[in-house]
């Protein structure tokens, strides 16, 4: 699915092209997200899962942090473009998810087989659990935070230093930087500290930033707190998927599919920021929403496990 979606728009960049494009990409991703974790925990003891995710997370951050910038180059032909101009990006990363997939396929792996398939209603089941559905609401809290972060930020910027669009666009990708950075450091740090207590100090950075992005108007301290934010919330996704899979090792599968499920938490809160937004005429609705997130993540520390 992801490497259809790669390829489709080799052929044009019509608005019907590009929309089926990008949404069998958000199609593929989650089926691969969903099967690769699960997978992962087959070859990694329990102690190292986190770490194994975070490092996981620090490529995909990659990926995301040098889109935008590939695509720049195609579009200035800076790069040969074969007529592509930015979609250049697309076979570039369909090259790589090939060569991924090979590479996978041809890696002996013995998968731990489940008693029997579940259907959708035995995994909507286990929300029945309750720290499975606390895990859940943590993953949708962790991406309201880490889309949110990204769309309202230039906005933040533009608002309270009147900035254009075009400079307040690097909030983003100085979001981006310091979650890149956080991935790559939380995959050797939770190798050596206990996740519970890694968790709690990525939250209460988070809370700083937000505390930071209500109070101060000056264009350092609010880029620290967009930094601040992008290095805490980097590790919460991997320290959440990983002790839902561990707390439910015979049904790793189903779990795996509803913490990815989570993910829509980033369609929800750019919905309540917007009207928070509106009603306060503010930048700081939006925030507060967003606090909201980091609230219930630090009501959730106490529920994680020291492993």
């Amino acid at each position: 699915v992801t490497f259809a979606s790669l390829l489709i728009p080799v052929f044009g960049d019509g608005y019907v092209i590009m929309l089926l494009s990008f949404s069998l990409l958000g199609i593929g991703n989650a089926l691969m997200q969903t099967s690769l974790n699960p997978l992962l925990s087959n070859i990694i003891t329990g102690d190292k899962l986190a770490s194994t995710l975070t490092f996981g997370q620090f490529v995909k951050a990659i990926a995301s942090f040098l889109a935008p910038y590939i695509a720049m180059w195609g579009a200035t032909q800076t790069i040969p473009t074969f007529g592509l101009g930015w979609r250049v990006l697309f076979p570039m990363y369909m090259v790589i998810a090939v060569l991924a997939i090979v590479l996978l396929g041809s890696t002996p792996i013995e998968e731990e087989q489940p008693d029997k398939a579940s259907g959708f209603k035995a995994c909507l089941a286990l929300l029945g659990k309750p720290f499975i559905l606390l895990s859940f609401i943590g993953i949708m809290c962790h991406v309201g935070i880490d889309v949110g972060t990204n769309t309202t930020a230039p906005k933040i910027l533009m608002e309270r230093l009147g900035m254009t669009l075009a400079d307040a666009g690097f909030a983003t990708s100085l979001y981006f930087i310091f979650r890149t950075a956080g991935c790559f450091s939380g995959a050797f740090i939770l190798r050596k500290v206990s996740p519970k207590g890694f968790f709690a100090f990525s939250v209460f950075l988070m809370l700083l930033a937000m505390i930071g992005l209500l109070l101060f108007h000056s264009k350092e301290i609010i880029y620290a707190c967009i930094a601040l934010i992008g290095f805490g919330n980097s590790n919460v996704f991997p320290i959440i998927f990983a002790q839902a899979l561990l707390s439910m090792p015979n049904k790793q599968n189903e779990v795996s599919g509803l913490m990815i499920m989570g993910l829509f938490g980033g369609t929800i809160f750019p919905i309540f920021m917007g009207v928070a937004s509106d009603m306060l005429a503010s930048q700081v609705g939006a925030v507060l929403v967003l606090c909201v997130g980091v609230a219930y993540l630090l009501f959730f520390t106490p529920k994680l496990s020291k492993q």
